[in-house]
């Protein structure tokens, strides 16, 4: 069974006792045939795990995805969803008695008593988990059978005492129900449940890949630094739990607490999680049962750490008593990139680490404390870099689905979304650029994976939010805003709010990159009359802009600001006739002013990731990238950073050290150096575009798109640039062969000549035509793998 309809669910939503931290549920019934398939379909409020004759139905964790699951804000006129998922069960189910067992969590739907609001942490949508379940079974012979929740399941309490997304997880092992899932099992003293109210939010079938474990981690050193107390590293933050291994007494207590940084004397140095009001404790306390060797992992927390400290072991613990779980929607990597600078490619390894952390079935805040919502802004400064690591057309699609379904009356986007965080918050209720997030996002989608259904489906609410700017704008521009969050100070330090830019520059850029994604839209899906309206208006807030910011004189936008500057020429803004002028003050501004450094929050570092190879100034985002003094990722990994920090310095508190929105740098180290680019949506065009910059002697990357593998492979030397790559069938590729600033070259594949005294010879298939300029020949090529060898020729 696929999707369901509202009329075909007969199962009823069921709770228990209002003080059970997580309830288990059980039903033993009978199946009197062979059976030919059988699929479960659930929806646990927050979380669930499923059990079917004692065995676990699948490998998913947190399962369901969050969503705004129940509208409770008058002055919203909101959709609200809750996500249900469907398993093929057949293999678990046998003739004769079966059971079925459910295990819920808080998640982010209800909460332990001891839980803040938001902005602490979140506002619960219940008091307490509830659940609906509906398993259909059909036999061989085309006959069905049908179980729901409903009175009938027993309830009870169970070894979880308490769990809570952000705080951690008690378990009472002496609490365990052995076989509690299975037939036979005596639950006379379990309470029949209890009917529940459903959630308002209308159920949704789960659409994107579900949170899992991806990966088990070992640890790479252990500390002692006080009796009783042990620190384990994991060499590297992650988001996720661990495993424990144990023996002891009855009652012993061992407690794991979790972080991302140590003091200097090998303590664990939780600050970050303990900054008011985002305070996460990090805690699990797994309670022995006495019985042999036992295992604990947590089942509804998640932590962002690389170190754990245990204390009340009994005994000393070793390096096999303890593993790491990397807990993330398992959205498949699609990309890999390395080169010959050994920071380029530790900078990769953090960025992407901080990425990863973050896709908890909608894109996850400071993992390391409990502002775990997922903040409109952030994600979309680093929209392509994630896309270039990770296929995330439908987690990206499902976190539209949310913004679409948050959207105000007026044509407002939330500031965070799913909207966890509820009350008052009009301080945050104009954020524009963070709330652009709704069309930066159904833009790349449509770019990365070419699937116009996106700009069809939200097409009306994308309309509706310029709307509401364009009302909210004053002779085409938009006032205040957050902007450059983020920006790095004279002082070593960076500033929450931009002090080299103001916010209306940033906010009326977006504005217009807003409008003409609109304009765009309408044009691909046959909306004539829009398109040249917002067309029109395009025209007009970029007029507006230039008026407003642009120095006549100087060609400096705004303050003169790196931001200023590069945010102007990211979105095309800049007058045909200045653009030199503004990428020199531009470069200027970064090389001479700033000694090679970036002066960009979270705006203007992907800004300057957009624009500076774009204007041939690729060697000056190389040098950027390659600082190893403050501000700049280098400096974060000299000092021992293994993920991408909130800030640019290092700060105990109150910043996340797992953050992704300074990660403005991968689409630089795929698209430019390694020089993998779409050319039209999908990568059914494709552009081959390497940039051999700086000291980089190779680089490589591939990349799995909808439209097939790309590869890309230089080297270079004194005497030739090498390059191999990957052209997927159906698709047409322009590869761009640097001329490495010789005055004549010939390029050859193996041993013949493919490019000789300025033309093209006719040896060589697969290449439909070339073209000359000043920095490159470029080849049309179609689908294949090519190694074209590029050499200089003496002039004669």
């Amino acid at each position: 069974m696929g999707k369901l309809a509202a009329t075909d669910w007969q199962a009823k939503w069921i709770r228990a006792d209002d003080d059970i931290s997580s309830p288990s549920f059980r039903k033993q019934f009978k199946i009197g045939r062979s059976i030919a398939r059988a699929t479960a379909t659930i929806c646990g409020l927050g979380y669930y795990e499923l059990f079917l004759n004692g065995g676990k139905v699948g490998d998913q964790v947190l399962d369901p995805g969050t969503t705004y699951y129940n509208h409770d804000q008058e002055q919203y006129d909101l959709r609200a969803r809750a996500l249900y998922a469907t398993h093929d069960v057949t293999d678990y189910l046998r003739t004769g008695q079966n059971a079925v067992g459910v295990m819920l969590g808080n998640g982010c739907y209800s909460a332990e008593d001891d839980v803040d609001p938001s902005p602490g942490h979140r506002t619960p949508y219940s008091d307490r988990p509830r659940m609906i379940l509906q398993l259909d079974i059909e036999y061989s012979d085309g006959q069905k059978l049908r179980i729901v929740t409903d009175e009938s399941f027993k309830t009870s309490s169970g070894p979880i005492t308490y769990n809570d997304y952000s705080h951690g997880e008690i378990y009472d092992a002496r609490l365990e129900r052995l076989g509690w899932a299975s037939v036979g099992y005596k639950d006379s003293s379990w309470s029949a449940a209890q009917l529940a109210d459903a959630p308002n939010g209308q159920l949704r079938s789960q659409m994107l890949p579900p949170i899992r474990v991806v990966e088990t981690i070992r640890p790479v050193g252990m500390h002692n630094p006080a009796p009783g107390v042990f620190i384990y590293d994991l060499g590297r933050n992650i988001s996720g739990w661990c495993r424990l291994r144990v023996r002891g007494e009855a009652g012993a207590e061992v407690t794991l607490r979790h972080a991302t940084w140590l003091h200097k004397d090998k303590t664990l140095d939780n600050r970050g999680s303990y900054s008011p009001p985002h305070i996460a404790r990090q805690e699990d306390t797994y309670i022995l049962k006495g019985d042999g060797e036992e295992f604990f992992e947590p089942r509804f927390t998640l932590h962002g750490f690389q170190y754990v400290e245990v204390t009340g072991y009994p005994g000393i613990p070793t390096f096999e008593d303890l593993s790491g779980k990397f807990v993330r929607t398992s959205a498949p990597e699609v990309g890999t990139f390395t080169c010959s600078n050994d920071l380029i490619n530790t900078i990769h390894d953090n960025v992407r680490r901080s990425f990863a952390c973050c896709l908890q079935s909608m894109p996850q805040d400071a993992i390391d404390r409990s502002e775990r919502v997922a903040w409109m802004g952030d994600p979309g400064m680093v929209a392509e870099d994630i896309m270039y690591n990770f296929d995330t057309g439908s987690f990206w699609g499902k976190w539209v689905d949310d913004m679409r379904d948050s959207q105000r009356k007026n044509g407002e986007m939330p500031f965070v979304c799913p909207i966890h965080w509820r009350g008052d918050f009009s301080s945050y209720s104009w954020l524009p650029v963070w709330q652009s997030n709704f069309p930066i996002f159904i833009w790349y989608v449509y770019q990365f994976y070419g699937d116009e259904r996106i700009l069809a489906e939200n097409y009306e609410e994308l309309k509706r939010f310029v709307e509401f700017l364009r009302e909210n704008s004053e002779e085409d521009i938009l006032h205040g805003g957050l902007g450059d969050h983020m920006e790095p100070q004279p002082g070593g330090y960076s500033a929450g709010a931009p002090r080299n830019t103001p916010a209306t520059v940033t906010s009326t850029a977006y504005y217009f990159f807003d409008v003409t994604v609109l304009a765009t839209a309408a044009k691909i899906l046959g909306k004539t009359a829009d398109a040249d309206r917002y067309g029109e208006l395009a025209e007009q807030i970029a007029t507006a802009f230039n008026r407003e910011f642009l120095d006549q004189e100087t060609n400096q936008y705004s303050t003169g600001s790196q931001t200023s500057n590069a945010i102007a020429l990211q979105f095309g803004l800049v007058p045909e006739d200045r653009i030199s002028a503004v990428v020199e003050n531009l470069v200027r501004e970064i090389v001479e002013n700033h000694d090679g450094h970036l002066s960009t929050g979270i705006v203007g570092t992907n800004a300057l990731e957009q624009a500076l190879p774009a204007h041939g100034q690729s060697d000056v985002m190389y040098g950027i990238s390659t600082k190893t003094t403050f501000p700049s990722w280098g400096n974060q990994a000299m000092q021992g950073a293994t993920s991408l920090w909130e800030t640019w310095e290092l700060n105990p508190t109150p910043y996340s050290k797992n953050m992704k929105m300074l990660g403005s740098c991968e689409e630089f180290f795929y698209h430019d150096l390694a020089g993998i680019g779409a050319a039209s949506p999908g990568f059914r065009e494709i552009i081959i575009r390497p940039q051999p910059v700086g000291d980089l002697t190779w680089a490589q990357a591939k990349l799995e798109t909808v439209s097939g593998d790309i590869g890309s492979h230089w080297e270079r030397d004194d005497e030739s640039f090498k390059l191999i790559t990957t052209i997927p069938v159906n698709t047409t590729a322009y590869v761009h062969l640097p001329k490495m600033g010789w005055p004549r070259i010939r390029i050859s594949s193996g041993a013949e000549d493919v490019w000789r005294d300025g033309e093209l010879t006719d040896r060589f298939n697969g290449i439909a035509s070339a073209d000359e300029n000043d920095q490159s020949v470029v080849l049309k090529v179609g689908s294949g793998t090519y190694h074209f060898y590029v050499f200089p020729v003496e002039t004669p």
